[in-house]
């Protein structure tokens, strides 16, 4: 493990605010690391309370429990960003744990927002035949994670979608991903995905806003026969696919694609302004 993601100047390490090079010392492989990214927007942490109930989720399924109350990781987040004067960011939370030892390490994480450009017209997405250890648990697996950048650079995507040995998509590298056919949206069902926050939320939005969700796994043969895609994630909200491999789509003028945009961009603008 490294902390090459790391874009800050100081971190926090078992609560207290240190230069971020002292996080070096926890590299290596003698940890079991759990992990959260979460985005930080006007100094809110977004959607936290989901994210601390996943951490401690992902934890009690290996038996561990986190040793910090919920007030104390929310503060620690709001430290970190504070001492690296910053109130949109991504903070990320790594728990290290070995046998009785545990550590908490909370840094500034290399983050990238879409462009207006980008939700306008579309992201570029990849295939790759990949699939991830454990996908309920959110869990640091660097060969995974060096594998999904190889592929992202070597075809010059935004996101690399992982199919099975089946030939069906699951999710994508960093994001969880849908279909769009109608006023039908398709996503994989929990079993085969890391349940992204987002992913849960924007299943919420498309359902009050009348669309029927169907939870199925989408080959990679039938790709042609929907309207749309989009992807979801921490940093890059909703955001329509352009491409998938060689295969065009209008996702970014789909009309339910906009209206999932609209209505998750409401969800979170409501939830700063109650946190503010």
């Amino acid at each position: 493990m490294n902390f090459e993601e790391n874009v800050g100047k100081i971190c926090i390490i078992n609560g207290e605010a240190v230069p971020s090079e002292k996080l070096d010392s926890y590299s290596g492989d003698k940890y079991t690391a759990f992990y959260e990214v979460i985005r930080i927007i006007k100094g809110v942490p977004l959607f936290f309370e989901d994210h601390f109930a996943r951490l401690k989720g992902s934890m009690a399924k290996l038996k561990y429990e986190l040793n910090s109350s919920k007030k104390d990781i929310k503060n620690q987040i709001k430290v970190v960003c504070e001492q690296n004067g910053l109130t949109e960011c991504n903070v990320k939370i790594i728990v290290l744990q070995d046998k009785e030892e545990q550590n908490i390490l909370f840094f500034i994480n290399k983050f990238y927002y879409p462009s207006i450009d980008e939700y306008n017209n579309g992201v570029a997405c990849c295939t790759i035949r990949l699939k991830r250890k454990n996908p309920n648990v959110k869990m640091i697996h660097a060969g995974y994670k060096e594998e999904l950048q190889r592929t992202v650079m070597e075809k010059k995507a935004f996101e690399a979608l992982l199919v099975n040995e089946e030939g069906r998509i699951t999710e994508g590298g960093k994001s969880n991903v849908f279909f769009v056919k109608g006023e039908k949206i398709y996503t994989a069902p929990e079993d085969f995905v890391l349940i992204g926050i987002t992913r849960q939320y924007v299943v919420d939005v498309c359902r009050k806003l009348g669309y029927e969700v169907i939870e199925t796994l989408i080959g990679l043969d039938s790709l042609k026969n929907f309207d749309a895609a989009f992807i979801t994630g921490t940093s890059i909200k909703v955001l329509p696919v352009r491409i998938i491999d060689q295969g065009e789509l209008n996702s970014a003028a789909n009309a339910t694609t906009q209206h999932v945009m609209a209505g998750y961009n409401s969800l979170v603008n409501a939830y700063i302004n109650d946190n503010l």
